[in-house]
């Protein structure tokens, strides 16, 4: 018996991305002859095709430009994830182009991942924002945080996937950051995530565990606290608790074992 035939990808041709994308046509001419875009879809003739991939490229390389960017900068951001340094970053936030940031960081998403991305670019600026200049840069600081949490929320939950993980800032915690980033890249792994945000009350808590039952829970503050007694499958993570990075908390959340590690805030 001979294996079933799969299905050829669908692909577009240029002047129906052109009418996609609402660009002359002769734009995304001028945008291949100048930038070399690199297309993944097959090319079996003379005339361009373009795949899903292709077309969510263009709609960053668009958007970027709208931002402000330059095109040339725009098709490289969009079209090769890695060239988005933490510079680049930085650059957008320290002028409050957060639109423009969050917009780097759906590219870096689309291309790298989510662990890649908190990893080589979330971390990283973070961090030289909250040095010793930190208490001059507080809006900095902010404006980067929303706009890694505004591309993180893009990464859509798997409802049903599995379980539900239960996750949860403290009653007083405002850092929700690190668990948008657990939310997110558990999202990435097919596993359900139900993030309820900053500071929840105990009562509220215990509410939301009786009705979705989770498979765990991870309750995130700063700052020492006693977590609330009678939770179970509660792990409370923050700083100074049992070590571990955010790919470490993926990787046991996912694989069924006992709940050990929990991601470290950014800084």
């Amino acid at each position: 018996m001979h294996p079933p035939a799969t299905a050829p990808a669908v692909t577009w041709t240029a002047g129906a991305v052109a009418r996609m994308l609402g660009l002359p046509p002769s734009t995304l001419r001028a945008w291949h002859r100048r930038y070399d875009l690199p297309l993944s879809a097959p090319q079996p003739g003379s005339h361009r095709r373009y795949g899903q991939a292709d077309i969510e490229a263009l709609l960053r390389m668009k958007h970027l430009i709208g931002q402000g960017l330059g095109a040339e900068s725009a098709a490289a951001q969009a079209f090769h994830p890695n060239a988005t340094d933490v510079g680049t970053l930085l650059a957008a936030v320290r002028e409050l182009k957060l639109d423009t940031a969050a917009a780097l960081l759906d590219a870096h998403l689309a291309g790298r991942g989510v662990l890649a991305t908190w990893d080589e670019l979330c971390r990283p600026a973070l961090n030289a924002l909250c040095g010793p200049d930190a208490d001059r840069c507080v809006d900095l600081v902010h404006g980067l945080s929303w706009a890694v949490a505004a591309a993180l929320h893009r990464i859509p939950t798997p409802a049903g996937a599995a379980p539900a993980v239960l996750l949860a800032c403290v009653d007083g915690e405002r850092h929700t950051l690190p668990l948008e980033a657990l939310r997110a890249a558990l999202a990435e792994h097919g596993r359900e995530a139900l993030f309820l945000g900053a500071s929840v009350p105990e009562t509220a808590l215990r509410q939301a565990i009786d009705r979705v039952r989770p498979a765990a829970v991870v309750l995130w503050s700063s700052r020492p606290v006693t977590p609330p007694g009678g939770l179970p499958r509660l792990v409370l993570a923050g700083p100074g608790r049992p070590p571990g990075t955010l790919r470490d908390a993926v990787s046991v959340l996912t694989g069924g074992d006992a709940v050990r590690f929990i991601p470290r805030p950014p800084g």
